[in-house]
Formats: structure tokens, C-alpha cells, sequence
């Protein structure tokens, strides 16, 4: 087995030796014991006769090159914080073993811009120039919007609303150059051109900003209860759940919910509870809130229920659980996103073999094996 490429400074001779006695030596580091399961894994089913070493190991290491530090699941239990399986291992599994149902089936509903003179757009096809007058240029392609402000000065009191349904992303270019990312199930109410003494937004769902810095009119985000106001920043609201949480990535804000008020710097996020109303600030790690817009899927520790309720505005799906014991085992994973629902179901899957998902058209059981 050729091991080039050790990125850990693995001492593989140590792991194989561990791997035939059984033993667990003092002094391993975590690379060593991640890699350690891994090996036991691949060890068991190489026993079981259900897959080929020498073309497994050459798949994942073709894998691995092209996507370096992409690929990753780890599973850990309500009870267990122990790795199950390192990712070599957790990415031949994942390719060892099919679904027999296939969760491949592709949204139905279409992003809509509904233009405040009362015409509906059909975005998400061809590249389409929507609207060229005075008040603003409005053009699109497959998966981006943009609006340029006319040459007239009139105020603007009409909105336009675009819609993003469930298995949608979408973003748009704003006509004070401000750049929005639309998540899965989310609505924003935006005028085609900002004239007056402020930029106002309203965004139902979820929605990432990269705002345009104009001193003299400042940048107003509402989402819900709560107001965001902004000069020049970058930041991630997100006001699907019961808990509206805004993430700022660069930049400073002042979010305002009711009598309460906070202000955030780079990786600090608002959470506001919808029912008590009462807003608290912590620390966080910006990027593991704003992966989404870079087309990417990052749990961190998250109970499944959190995850298919993710999944299921992000793929057009619905998730029942058949067994309620499931929703609260915790998983971490960080992958590109793929088209398919089916490969990430068949990546928790193969990384916890206790959990098994039955599709059934765009229903999907959660089941214990």
C-alpha cells in the first residue's frame, strides 16, 4: 500500500503493528488514532471479502488528490465523542455500498421576481434583460440577478420580491452594488433603486450580505423581530428557526431587536429569541455559518434532526423519523454539495451504520438498521 502524501506525519509502521497486536500504545497523537480506526475498518471488511484493497486504496488516493481537505464526515454519538471512521476509510464506504431507493429527483419550483408594477419573472433559465427604464436595469442568468439604478432620481416606494423555494440558491446584485446569497426557502423585499436617506431590505429565510459602504446612507437589513444596521460589512442572517441568529464575517454591526441592542465584530454572532425576545451576543467561527454560499454542507456537531431539517429546504425533500431515538445523534460533516440528496444520505449512512433512510418519491424515512 503506497501511504506518499503524509500530511499528519502518521508513523505508519506503529499503526499497522498496533493494528495486528491490538494494543494501544501511550503517547498517540489523534492523527494516529483517527487513522488507527480507519485502518481497522478497511482491516474487517478486507476479512469480509467486501471490497478490494488495492482498487479502493487507488480510488481514494485519486479522491484525495483532487479534493484535499474536502472530504470529510465524522460521526459521534449522543453518548461517544470517539471518531468512528477517519476519512480515507469513510470515503471508501461511502462509495462500497448503494442505496437501493434514490433520492435524485430535482426541485420542481422555480426562483420567481415579482416586480412591484405587479409582473412575475421566471428565473433560473436563460439569460433575460427583465426591465430597462429610468427607475433601473434589471437582467438575469441562471443563478444570478442584478439591478443597475436608472438615470432617474424619483423615490423609489414600491418593492420588488424575489422568491428562492425549497432545493434553490440564488443571489443578486443590488443597485447600490450590494451582493446578497438567497439560501434554500427564503424571500427578499428590496426597492430597484435606493434614493432616500437609507437602504432598507426585509429577508424571510436565510441570506448572506456583502454590503456596498456608503457613509451617507446606511444599510438597514430587517429580519423578523429584529433590525440590522450596517455602513460596509459582510454578514449572515439566518431566520428559519425559533432562534434568529446573524453572524457577522467582516466588518461591524448593530443589530436592534425591541429595547435590546447589540453590537458585533468579526466572528460574533446575535441570537434573538422569537418568543422571549431577549438578544444575546457570543463568539463564533464566521465560515461554519456563511458555507452555504460557498456551495458548501457544514454540520458541526449537529443533531440529525437539525440536519435533515437543513437538507430538506436545501434538496426539496421531507423527513419523517420512524425512529424517534435518532434525531438527537450528533454528527459533524464537511463536504462540497453535492447535486443529489442521495449522496450525503449515502455518506451518513455508511458513516453510522445504525442509520438507515427509505425514500419514498420525496419523502424520506429515518430508520435504525
Amino acid at each position: 500500500m503506497n501511504l506518499d502524501n503524509n500530511e499528519h506525519d502518521i508513523d505508519w509502521e506503529k499503526l499497522m503493528q498496533r493494528l495486528e497486536d491490538g494494543q494501544l500504545p501511550s503517547g498517540m497523537t489523534e492523527a494516529e488514532l483517527k487513522a488507527l480506526a480507519a485502518a481497522r475498518e478497511m482491516q474487517a471488511r478486507l476479512k469480509a471479502g467486501s471490497f478490494s484493497a488495492d482498487e479502493g486504496w487507488q480510488q481514494f488516493t485519486e479522491a484525495r488528490d483532487q479534493r484535499k481537505g474536502r472530504i470529510r464526515v465524522l460521526v459521534r454519538t449522543a453518548v461517544a465523542a470517539a471518531v468512528v471512521l477517519a476519512a480515507g476509510a469513510t470515503w471508501w464506504t461511502f462509495r462500497a455500498t448503494p442505496v437501493a431507493q434514490i433520492a435524485n429527483a430535482q426541485p420542481v419550483e422555480k426562483v420567481m421576481l415579482r416586480l412591484s408594477g405587479g409582473r412575475t419573472v421566471t428565473l433560473g433559465q436563460d439569460t433575460q434583460l427583465i426591465q430597462n427604464n429610468p427607475i433601473a436595469r434589471i437582467k438575469a442568468n441562471t443563478d444570478h440577478l442584478e439591478y443597475a439604478a436608472g438615470g432617474g432620481q424619483d423615490q423609489v416606494t414600491a418593492m420588488d420580491t424575489l422568491d428562492v423555494p425549497r432545493g434553490r440558491q440564488f443571489s443578486l446584485r443590488l443597485a447600490d452594488g450590494t451582493q446578497v446569497w438567497l439560501n434554500a426557502a427564503s424571500r427578499l423585499i428590496f426597492p430597484a433603486a435606493f434614493h432616500g436617506a437609507s437602504r432598507e431590505v426585509t429577508v424571510q429565510g436565510e441570506a448572506f450580505f456583502e454590503v456596498a459602504q456608503q457613509a451617507s446612507q446606511p444599510f438597514i437589513v430587517h429580519a423578523g423581530k429584529s433590525t440590522m444596521k450596517v455602513l460596509g460589512t459582510g454578514f449572515n442572517v439566518n431566520a428559519y428557526g425559533q432562534e434568529q441568529t446573524t453572524t457577522l464575517a467582516t466588518g461591524k454591526l448593530l443589530v436592534t431587536a425591541g429595547q435590546e441592542q447589540v453590537t458585533l465584530l468579526p466572528d460574533e454572532q446575535a441570537i434573538l429569541n422569537n418568543t422571549t425576545g431577549s438578544l444575546r451576543k457570543q463568539p463564533v467561527e464566521a465560515h461554519l455559518y456563511t458555507a452555504w454560499k460557498d456551495g458548501d454542507l457544514f454540520f458541526e456537531d449537529a443533531p440529525l434532526q437539525d440536519i435533515t431539517a437543513s437538507l430538506a429546504r436545501s434538496y426539496d425533500y421531507h423527513f419523517i423519523f420512524d425512529d424517534t431515538d435518532l434525531k438527537q445523534m450528533s454528527f459533524t460533516i464537511d463536504i462540497r454539495r453535492p447535486a443529489a440528496l442521495q449522496d450525503v444520505l449515502n455518506q451518513i449512512t455508511k458513516s453510522m451504520q445504525t442509520v438507515r433512510f427509505e425514500v419514498d418519491g420525496r419523502t424520506v424515512h429515518v430508520k435504525k438498521q
